[in-house]
């Protein structure tokens, strides 16, 4: 079976698949190997939903979030036989995503500081090593711990073990994403899901960017933007 992956993310980000889209993806990626047709009853995954968090979705949203993924290409080859048994073909992940050369992202990796030791008490090598270790560790946790508040004054609620993605981004990190998502909540219907999409995406960062092209972004230079396209057009 495939697993999900970063490429599976990067599509459903790119075609803004909802988040039951993406939660149907994932299950019929357990059901059907990529490549390979199948009848699927999209009420099992219902079922899947209520055994997994309680209550299922409303069959409105679960149909809507088949059109999607139809409508992405991930499932090609519909036959409809009822309203939810469909046979169709999950597409391979690598042929939804066309080879795009990116520059490789080199993410912040700064240890901790450590507190400088007092020369008049010198330690021993081993206490050294002991005390370092510990202090790292306590470090660790209390940036981690502070993650998970941030997040849950912003109404994003993670159980401990289901955040452990937050280790890899640092506290300033997390809480640029907490701002970029407390002025696009609207319309966010799972906060859990779409947060850690954006902070695995960079979603902070990214608006950030296209914020300052639009300052910088000036009449003239509009004008000399829409001359070069008709000046190409002309010349086709």
């Amino acid at each position: 079976m495939t697993i999900w992956t970063k490429k599976h993310t990067t599509f459903s980000v790119q075609n803004r698949l909802t988040p039951t889209a993406r939660e149907l993806w994932q299950w019929l990626l357990d059901e059907i190997p990529e490549g390979s047709s199948e009848i699927i009853d999209l009420r099992d995954f219902n079922k899947w939903v209520k055994k997994t968090r309680g209550f299922p979705h409303d069959p409105k949203t679960v149909k809507s979030a088949a059109k999607q993924l139809r409508d992405a290409g991930v499932l090609i080859h519909p036959k409809s036989y009822t309203a939810y048994v469909w046979r169709w073909t999950l597409k391979s992940i690598n042929l939804l995503l066309f080879p795009i050369s990116r520059p490789t992202k080199k993410k912040s990796a700064l240890a901790p500081q450590i507190p400088d030791l007092d020369p008049s008490n010198p330690e021993s090598p081993v206490d050294e090593a002991i005390t370092t270790t510990t202090v790292l560790e306590d470090s660790e946790t209390d940036d981690f711990t502070q993650k998970l508040d941030a997040c849950k004054k912003a109404g994003i609620y993670y159980e401990p073990k289901d955040a452990k993605f937050l280790r890899s981004f640092s506290l300033q990190e997390v809480l640029k994403a907490i701002l970029y998502f407390l002025f696009n909540r609207d319309g966010v219907r799972k906060p859990e899901g779409w947060f850690k999409v954006c902070l695995e995406d960079n979603w902070a960062a990214k608006e950030e960017e296209r914020h300052q092209h639009r300052l910088q972004w000036s009449t003239q230079g509009l004008f000399d933007a829409i001359r070069h396209c008709n000046n190409m057009i002309s010349a086709i």
